[in-house]
């Protein structure tokens, strides 16, 4: 049975698995990523099986870790298709989502939108919270500029077992959430809570170092270009985004910083 283009499917069968979930993520909080890990990849099979999900050569589907693919249809080889299909990953705001314009990030959870498809059009047809786990069913995707890929994946979101479309480049292969900081703002947004440990202070883009209140949230980011560089690689290495208001009146202004990774403790 093919995944044609249905968006949503339920089975009876999602009961007895939330009733074995409540029984092992305990177990998995207790022993960590890996156990965590495994019960993603429980439900990853539970999900081929039950909803019949087949691959292109019409062979049962089969759940694989996919920590090694870059996702957000970023591909491995320049000018080859990822194949995502069978692929176990997360639901993860892009890197260039206007969060990162305006002081709405700390209004969590981050929540995204889930697609059906119209003819050759795609429409939103539902929300989805970042960090969601999900498993590749289907894609359709095309080549765009700077030879990455752009389109949809058909996923089966892991949290409730239902089929829906989600545009590639919120999907990435690994819970880059669970990482540190260094690490994580490589794959995309994540927030954490300044306090300064270091005497190293905040520094901006043009070397000047100030204050910055305790218990200030950021939102941490990964920019490459020349704009972005640290003025201290040494001791602030890390690039997140605060914002500052005139006037309750007016919109937020962005202010870019540099941060010691001693001084941040991830929360989201």
């Amino acid at each position: 049975m093919r995944t044609g283009d249905r968006s949503k499917v339920r089975r009876p069968g999602a009961l007895v698995l939330a009733a074995l979930l409540l029984f092992c993520l305990p177990a998995a909080a207790e022993t960590g990523s890996a156990a965590q890990d495994s019960v993603t990849m429980m439900m990853a099979q539970y999900a081929t099986e039950h909803l019949g999900l087949k691959d292109p050569a019409g062979e049962p589907l089969v759940p694989r870790a996919a920590e090694e693919m870059a996702g957000r249809g970023i591909p491995d080889t320049a000018g080859t298709e990822p194949d995502y299909r069978g692929a176990v990953g997360y639901m993860s705001l892009q890197a260039d989502w206007e969060v990162s314009r305006f002081n709405t990030f700390t209004d969590t959870p981050w929540i995204l939108p889930v697609y059906e498809r119209d003819g050759d059009s795609w429409k939103v047809a539902g929300r989805i919270q970042h960090k969601t786990p999900v498993l590749v069913a289907d894609q359709v995707l095309r080549e765009a500029k700077g030879h990455k890929f752009i389109g949809y994946l058909q996923v089966v979101r892991l949290d409730s077992q239902e089929l829906a479309w989600i545009d590639v480049r919120q999907f990435v292969t690994v819970p880059y959430w669970t990482l540190e900081l260094p690490e994580a703002v490589r794959y995309g947004f994540c927030i954490a809570v300044y306090n300064e440990q270091s005497r190293h202070q905040a520094l901006d883009r043009k070397g000047h170092r100030g204050p910055l209140p305790d218990g200030t949230r950021v939102l941490m980011c990964d920019r490459r270009t020349s704009r972005y560089l640290t003025p201290d690689r040494e001791k602030n290495p890390l690039l997140g985004i605060t914002f500052r208001n005139r006037d309750k009146n007016e919109s937020y202004f962005r202010t870019f910083l540099f941060f010691d990774p001693a001084d941040l403790t991830p929360v989201y």
